[in-house]
């Protein structure tokens, strides 16, 4: 049986939800199945939890910065309070039961915060060194500015490369590191562009999108999903 990967949904000011269909598409051409989360009740968290075999955080809104006792900055922009709530607890659910995740941009935001770490609420205003362009004014499956990726991690065994270029879509990013969590991917400015989570089975975060390229047929990308589904039936198995 093909794994139920549940995949998390942007909510708009009107009540709607909206999801960009990449991210199901990513998950179907991996092989699994996706079924798109919209504001679960907190009492239906733990339910949902049990049933899902692993859960996709995707990109969105900015996050509340009281989630890290941080006061809302100037540039900060929009955010989504009901939808943090949400996701602050399913996020934490599925780690407690180690089931597979992939956050990417704001999800790997989230996932930062659940473990405990911050974030810079706006790079362009907040960090000392100088930051490159990372909202960029191009399609999204271009790739605008390079990453450098560690060795000895189950990414650089799945992409096979120490440096690439991603594409990029932020003005937050990871500060504080959270607890348990391994940056083995950064900016050549120093901004984080992945972590991993040393006390799980599976838990990426991708301050990139990769679902743009593995749908776009980027063979690297699409080893990044394969895998996650592998996981994902691997945990449903024991």
């Amino acid at each position: 049986m093909k794994p139920i990967i549940g995949i998390t949904t942007e909510v708009k000011d009107d009540g709607s939800y909206f999801m960009p269909p990449v991210y199901a598409n990513a998950i179907i051409q991996a092989g699994g199945i996706p079924i798109l989360i919209p504001l679960v009740p907190e009492e239906d968290i733990d339910e949902l939890s049990k049933r899902l075999d692993g859960l996709f955080v995707t990109g969105g809104e900015d996050i509340d910065p009281s989630y890290y006792n941080e006061v809302p900055h100037v540039h900060l922009k929009q955010i989504t309070p009901l939808l943090d709530e949400m996701e602050y607890k399913l996020i934490q659910k599925m780690l407690d039961l180690d089931k597979p995740y992939i956050g990417v941009c704001r999800g790997l935001h989230m996932l930062n915060i659940v473990r405990g770490g911050s974030l810079y609420q706006s790079i362009h205003s907040q960090r000392e060194e100088p930051v490159m362009q990372h909202l960029q004014k191009a399609i999204r499956t271009h790739r605008s500015h390079p990453v450098i990726l560690e060795k000895n991690n189950r990414l650089y065994d799945l992409l096979q490369e120490e440096e690439f270029k991603v594409n990029s879509f932020h003005h937050q990013a990871v500060n504080k590191v959270g607890e348990g969590l391994e940056v083995i991917a950064k900016a050549t400015d120093g901004i984080i562009e992945c972590i991993v989570s040393r006390d799980h089975s599976f838990v990426f975060g991708f301050q990139w999108h990769p679902e743009e390229f593995a749908t776009a047929g980027d063979e690297p990308s699409k080893r990044i999903f394969k895998a996650y589904i592998d996981a994902a039936l691997e945990r449903r198995n024991k």
